[in-house]
């Protein structure tokens, strides 16, 4: 072969290296986290449908989502308020607490007689109140959001135990009817539902995507997240200081309406329920690609990490493990997406 024939035969592979390059160096990195939250979950479905599919039933289906949704909507609800929180850079650890609190409350509420039209706008206002609490003494009194959220997580523990030490069974007509409401979809094996669980959790999800991507109050919360102590959104005419407590009074009130699905799926309530559920939220955040410094992230990827965060308990099952096993492959998860988060900042830096 000729000098030029072998030029000529390269130049085809040159061009389409300088295009990946050319399409590369155009892409956002900011979507980064979330292709890779994308690609996650395609991997573990992909090796579910492979081990675990029959001549019969196949393991991606309807079914399959319908059921990641039903046991996981209550994780879905916190994740989205605690995306807010994280978007501005901030943590809230009291949202297990509020849920057991809700669920209690939820319970005595209906010992006491009040009939449900009552009990569920309060029970998701105790949440409100307490992300209320946490909003004010992070932006009034400047306490750091670790402190002030410890703070009413410990008071929130406190009050369940005051409510009780045992576990109450919630016994109500229509608190019952509701638990049991579904829609249901196909026959036999194929047969999948929607229930009022699945959703309250995606018209949260939805709503959350139109705040953070349609509002003048999203652009406030990407923008006390770039780490200027809010100058830039003072500069765009926003306010940074009114932003900072709701984020808190929406991640509170999504702990409430998370505190009600809970005592949906479990119909009691429990002081101990919900410890360790605000590390799940926190994990299933950080999976769908929102960076913990702030500023970053998609809502919408949330819900992708919510389901990689229940698909890996779903592989745990199939595979015959003990449950631990769940947090160990989603501790190595997140140390994964952690790392790529650093790789992140460090090349936007």
């Amino acid at each position: 072969m000729s000098t030029d024939e072998m030029v000529r035969a390269e130049r085809p592979a040159a061009t389409v290296v300088h295009r990946a390059r050319r399409a590369l160096s155009g892409f956002d990195r900011r979507f980064l986290p979330v292709l890779g939250t994308i690609l996650t979950l395609m991997i573990m479905l992909g090796v579910g449908q492979e081990r675990y599919s029959t001549e019969r039933v196949d393991f991606i289906s309807m079914k399959l989502l319908s059921n990641l949704l039903v046991d996981n909507s209550y994780l879905l609800v916190l994740a989205v308020g605690m995306t807010f929180v994280i978007l501005t850079g901030g943590i809230d650890l009291s949202v297990g607490a509020v849920v057991a609190l809700v669920g209690l409350s939820i319970a005595e509420m209906f010992s006491a007689g009040l009939p449900i039209v009552v009990v569920l706008p309060v029970a998701v206002l105790i949440g409100t109140t307490c992300g209320l609490l946490i909003g004010v003494m992070v932006q009034v009194f400047d306490i750091q959001p670790f402190i002030a959220s410890l703070a009413v997580m410990f008071l929130a523990r406190g009050l369940a135990n005051v409510i009780s030490v045992n576990s109450l069974k919630i016994d109500d007509d229509g608190f019952s009817a509701l638990a049991a409401w579904s829609l249901k979809f196909g026959e036999g094996r194929e047969l999948w539902r929607i229930n009022a669980s699945i959703v309250v959790a995606l018209s949260v999800l939805l709503i959350a995507f139109l705040v953070l991507h349609y509002t003048r109050f999203g652009r406030s919360v990407y923008g006390l997240g770039a780490g200027d102590g809010g100058a830039a959104v003072n500069l765009m005419g926003l306010r940074p200081a009114r932003t900072r407590v709701w984020v808190y009074v929406i991640s509170g009130t999504c702990a409430g309406i998370a505190g009600v699905l809970f005592a949906l799926y479990t119909k009691s309530g429990f002081n101990l329920t919900g410890i360790g559920m605000e590390l799940d939220a926190i994990a299933a955040v950080v999976i769908g690609g929102t960076l913990l410094s702030g500023g970053v992230g998609f809502v919408l990827g949330t819900g992708a990490g919510v389901l990689v965060y229940g698909l890996i308990q779903v592989l745990i099952a199939r595979e015959g493990l003990d449950s631990w096993w769940t947090r160990v492959f989603i501790g190595v998860v997140l140390l994964a997406f952690v790392v790529l988060q650093r790789v992140l900042a460090v090349r936007r830096r």
